[in-house]
């Protein structure tokens, strides 16, 4: 059985939904989970309608909901092709937004917005991206359901960092999605969204959508989990800063860690545990690459990996990661570099750690991307 988790990127637009349906369609025969986080900058829009409404500004507050509702309806006009069909998803969306201006007008009455009070609202993002999602495997016949993820996933009550409770979780997914159940369909869940003991919203911080995914995965005894982004699996550096990049085809759980932990955007660190500990692959591709040639696996087996790039920022600086290349081999580009930056300031501070086979330039942003392109030049595509 594999979980397929879609990422917010991957569901921004009809396309993505699109390539879901016909992802999903293809697995269901055979039972399958499927996790997705909220629409591209939902998240970040219902966060900044309630910091509106904190500050009494309540027409912005509602404005910044109705653009919510709005992006959502046009998605959901795109994607289903029943005008009935379309008309119950436009309510079942209008619903959820509902509930949205309830909470920031009380929270524009009290000016205080609790952190309570805020994963309440921020799950209303995961909530209308697994109402879309249903509707459109359904739209197609997909035999789908949909399950909230508070149903299953146990947490504490750290509202906005909540940590999984693993067993709990495991004897509620048993209960609720037993072998028998999830054989022949597709559950539709959404990622991020938890709840306590007592049943009160939690969210998971960060990224936690993939999080999500590899707990559901080990509760459910699953083999795969398939993180679909919009990204062909991890690439020797960020697409965004180099052109040149290639896909690192694998990477064991203890180097994908470690890859998360020095900035990696495609993994994060929370995600990788339940995996390993369950032996569940994780593959990371994109469903918009036709062919499928270009994906990551992740997993137990011990493989020398292609050297790859990470980066994260620090203020002004930004910190540039070499992994998994040899340590001379590193300092021989340093020293390259050296000739490549402006002589008149001081390039370059170049920190190494030996256990991770990493080695860290901390380089001011204006030379961010020079370095990059010239370390990948000088190393990931001097790698066969």
């Amino acid at each position: 059985m594999t979980v397929h988790k879609f990422g917010g990127a991957v569901l921004r637009s009809p396309g993505g939904f699109h390539a879901m349906a016909d992802i999903v369609r293809g697995d269901s025969a055979m039972g399958c989970l499927v996790v997705v986080s909220a629409i591209g900058g939902t998240t970040r829009t219902l966060s900044e309608a309630a910091q509106e409404a904190m500050k009494g500004a309540s027409n912005t507050s509602e404005d910044l909901l109705d653009g919510v509702l709005e992006a959502h309806c046009a998605l959901a006009d795109a994607t289903v092709a029943s005008e009935h069909e379309r008309r119950t998803l436009r309510h079942a969306l209008g619903e959820h937004a509902d509930h949205a201006r309830r909470l920031c007008r009380s929270v524009a009455l009290t000016m205080q917005c609790s952190p309570r009070v805020l994963d309440r609202l921020l799950a209303i993002g995961e909530d209308m991206a697994r109402t879309l999602a249903l509707a459109s495997l359904q739209s197609i016949a997909v035999p789908a359901s949909e399950v909230d993820a508070r149903q299953l996933l146990v947490t504490d009550d750290q509202f906005g960092s909540a940590s999984p409770l693993l067993e709990q979780t495991m004897l509620r997914v048993q209960q609720r999605l037993p072998p028998s159940v999830i054989a022949g369909h597709a559950w539709v869940t959404q990622g991020f969204v938890a709840s306590t003991l007592t049943g009160e919203t939690t969210t998971m911080g960060r990224e936690s959508s993939n999080l999500s995914a590899a707990v559901l995965a080990a509760s459910v005894k699953a083999e795969q989990i398939m993180i679909w982004t919009d990204v062909e699996g991890v690439r020797t550096a960020d697409p965004a800063l180099c052109d040149s990049t290639r896909v690192v085809e694998h990477l064991h759980y203890d180097q994908a860690h470690a890859a998360a932990a020095y900035g990696l955007k495609l993994i994060y660190p929370t995600m990788m545990e339940p995996a390993q500990r369950a032996g569940i692959r994780i593959t990371i591709a994109s469903p918009f690459d036709t062919h499928g040639a270009s994906r990551t696996d992740i997993d137990g087996t011990s493989h020398v990996p292609r050297p790859l790039i990470t980066v994260s920022a620090n203020g002004s600086s930004s910190l540039v990661t070499v992994l998994f290349c040899p340590l001379g081999s590193v300092l021989d580009a340093a020293q390259r570099l050296l000739h490549k930056l402006p002589v008149a300031e001081h390039p370059f501070e170049l920190r190494t750690n030996a256990h991770d086979h990493a080695a860290t330039f901390v380089v001011h942003s204006d030379h961010l991307r020079t370095v990059v392109n010239f370390l990948h030049r000088e190393i990931c595509e001097s790698t066969p």
